[in-house]
């Protein structure tokens, strides 16, 4: 299934009595995996674990992923005196040592002793908090398919479209090819020139021999059988796109170039249009 490289989660999972984990995860297109993890610092060393288990989900795009740790003060174990006190006394020392009038407010009293003592931080549960990212990654992944349904959808509308003009050019082919015949000959006889059957004959295949659009045709329907596929894929296929969309622009110009009626012309304009628009949606597709 498509997906696309844009999505978005938000939540939050209890993982013990004191502590929450919260995940904001988001992700815009990008040319190759671009990752950008913020982790409180006392989780900064599950980085690589949290960097792998995304890379296994995400292919391609720029992720923003964002966990932090949020303690329930409420539920957390009373702090006794000596801590205060020890605390109080570490936090005046280095209002001292480096001159500046002791402050502290309740809260800086019970980070500081958090933080600096560690008597109160309690080490997170990293299985449960792998596990809850896992299912994070999930849903996020859930989104970013529900978007990229949408984007395929538009694409296999397209092609089916590319398709359609294509099969109308060919039938055109055969028709525009007589009815120049039908004029050249009409032109060389109001020039007056005489001209053998043999030679006009001649002038006659050598035109429809340069300007035959069959190869171009063929090529066309492959391409667009390829597309297809890509599209029913599970596999990241945003790049396979992008070059499949060179390879039917170019032969859409050879259409063009080719052309021997203003019909066949306006066909493959069209054909150009749908390409283009096909591209900036595949912009998108991881």
């Amino acid at each position: 299934m498509t997906k696309s490289m844009t999505g978005f989660y938000n939540g939050s999972m209890k993982i013990d009595k004191i502590n929450n984990i919260s995940v904001e995860m988001r992700s815009v297109n990008n040319r190759y995996f671009d990752f950008n993890l913020r982790i409180d610092d006392d989780l900064k060393y599950l980085e690589t674990k949290i960097k792998t288990l995304v890379g296994v989900v995400v292919k391609r795009g720029k992720v923003d992923l964002r966990v932090s740790r949020v303690t329930d003060i409420n539920n957390e174990k009373k702090l006794t005196d000596e801590q205060i006190l020890t605390a109080v006394k570490d936090m005046k020392r280095i209002s001292s040592l480096s001159k500046q009038e002791f402050k502290a407010s309740s809260m800086e009293i019970i980070n500081f002793i958090n933080y600096y003592q560690g008597s109160e931080k309690q080490k997170i549960n990293e299985k449960k908090l792998m596990d809850f990212l896992s299912d994070a990654l999930e849903n996020f992944n859930k989104d970013r398919k529900r978007e990229g349904s949408v984007l395929g959808k538009i694409l296999l509308k397209n092609a089916k479209e590319i398709s359609k003009k294509t099969k109308q050019i060919k039938s055109y082919f055969s028709s525009d090819a007589k009815q120049y015949q039908k004029k050249l000959m009409e032109k060389l006889e109001g020039l007056n020139v005489e001209v053998t059957d043999q030679r006009l004959q001649q002038e006659v295949i050598f035109f429809l021999q340069k300007s035959d659009i069959q190869e171009e045709i063929d090529r066309l329907f492959s391409h667009l059988i390829e597309i297809e596929n890509l599209l029913r894929s599970n596999e990241a296929v945003g790049k396979k796109l992008d070059f499949m969309m060179q390879e039917l622009n170019r032969e859409a110009n050879t259409l063009a170039s080719k052309s021997i009626s203003n019909r066949i012309s306006s066909e493959a304009i069209d054909i150009k249009v749908l390409i283009e628009q096909m591209r900036e949606q595949i912009q998108n597709i991881e």
